[in-house]
C-alpha cells in the first residue's frame, strides 16, 4: 500500500508529508546519489504509510521506522526534514510511552546533533539543557543510558574548549556565559559579571570544571547503580502520618525525606531487576524482583502525586 501525502493530515502529519514529497530527489543532494540509500528511504516510507493506514498516526510501530527515516534524512543532510521527522517521532513516544523517558531523551539526542550541524548554536544549546532536566529526573536514576549521554555532553564541553584554545571563538562561550564571575558593587552585594567578554583565564577554567562536573556525575550514577546490585535494597518505613499537626515547613521536610527514601528504593530495586534479566535469573526470582520494583514504582507515583497536590510542584 503505498504512502500517498495527499492525505488528510488528521491520518498523515505535515512532517511525514514532506518527507514523503521529498523522496528521493531532496533527500540526498548530491550529484549520484546512492541507490542503496534510496532504495532504503522508499521503503521507510512505504512501511510507515503502511502502518498508518492500517494501525492509525499514533500507532506504537511507527516509531522505529521513524527513528530510521530520521537517521536518514540526517545522514543525508537534508536537516529540516530531518528535524521534522524528529519532532514526529517524539509525538508517538510520549502518546504511547508517556513524557519525560528517556526514549524522548534520545530524539533530543538527535536533535541537537541535526541543530549543531546546520550551524544553530543556540537552538541546540536550548535542546541540551531540557533534555539534561531530563535525564536529571529521578525516576532515571537506574537507567544507565543516562551515563553515556553525560560522557557525551562533558565530550563536547572539551570540543568547545579546544576550539577556543586554538583562536576560536565559539558561540557556546556566550551561551554557556564561561566568562561570568562573581563581583561585588561598592555596597559588598555580590552579582554575576557578563557574559560575552571577560576574562580568558575564567573561560578555560569553568569549562574544563564544567567536563569535569559532568564526567565524575556519570561516574557517580555507575557507582549507585553498583551499590544498589551488590548491596540490599533499603525499604524505607510506613508512609508519613500527615495528622500530627507540624509547621508547613516542617511538613515538606517530611514528605520530602520519605520521597527521597521510596526514589532510593525504586531505583535500587529497578536496577536488581534489570541486572537479574541481564543473568537470566530463574523465572521465580525475577517475578519476585518485578513484584517488588512494581510495588516501589507505584509507592514512588503516590508519594509524587501527594507532594505536588500539597505543595505543587
Amino acid at each position: 500500500m503505498s504512502f500517498d501525502a495527499r492525505r488528510p493530515l488528521d491520518t498523515i502529519t505535515r512532517a511525514i508529508a514532506l518527507a514523503v514529497m521529498a523522496a528521493p530527489s531532496a533527500a540526498f543532494a548530491q550529484p549520484d546519489p546512492l541507490p542503496a540509500a534510496e532504495d532504503r528511504l522508499q521503503q521507510l516510507v512505504a512501511e510507515i504509510g503502511e502502518i498508518q493506514s492500517l494501525q492509525g498516526g499514533n500507532s506504537p510501530d511507527l516509531m522505529e521506522p521513524l527513528i530510521a527515516l530520521g537517521v536518514l534524512y540526517e545522514e543525508g543532510a537534508d536537516y529540516e526534514l530531518a528535524l521534522a521527522v524528529v519532532e514526529e517521532t517524539t509525538r508517538i513516544i510520549k502518546i504511547n510511552r508517556g513524557l519525560h523517558t528517556l526514549d524522548e531523551a534520545q530524539r533530543m539526542r538527535q536533535a541537537i546533533r541535526i541543530e549543531r550541524a546546520r550551524g544553530n548554536a543556540e537552538a541546540a544549546w536550548n535542546e541540551e539543557q531540557q533534555l539534561l532536566r531530563l535525564i536529571r529526573r529521578r525516576r532515571h536514576q537506574a537507567d544507565a543510558r543516562v551515563v553515556p549521554m553525560l560522557h557525551e555532553i562533558a565530550d563536547y564541553r572539551r570540543a568547545v574548549l579546544e576550539r577556543y584554545l586554538a583562536g576560536e571563538f565559539p558561540p557556546e562561550i556566550v551561551l554557556g556565559c564561561y566568562y561570568s564571575e562573581w563581583e561585588y558593587d561598592a555596597n559588598g552585594t555580590p552579582r554575576r559579571s557578563g557574559c560575552r567578554a571577560g576574562n580568558r583565564l575564567t573561560a578555560i577554567r569553568t569549562l574544563r570544571g564544567e567536563a569535569f562536573a559532568y564526567d565524575s556525575e556519570a561516574e557517580a550514577f555507575i557507582g549507585r547503580l553498583e551499590r544498589w546490585i551488590e548491596l540490599p535494597c533499603a525499604k524505607p518505613a510506613a508512609a508519613p502520618s500527615t495528622v500530627e499537626r507540624r509547621s508547613e515547613r516542617a511538613e515538606r521536610e517530611h514528605l520530602q525525606a520519605y520521597f527521597r527514601a521510596v526514589s532510593d528504593y525504586a531505583g535500587c530495586t529497578q536496577a536488581k531487576y534489570e541486572h537479574a534479566v541481564s543473568l537470566e535469573a530463574s523465572a521465580q526470582e525475577l517475578s519476585q524482583l518485578d513484584s517488588d520494583r512494581n510495588a516501589a514504582a507505584t509507592e514512588l507515583t503516590a508519594q509524587a502525586a501527594l507532594y505536588n497536590e500539597r505543595f505543587g510542584r
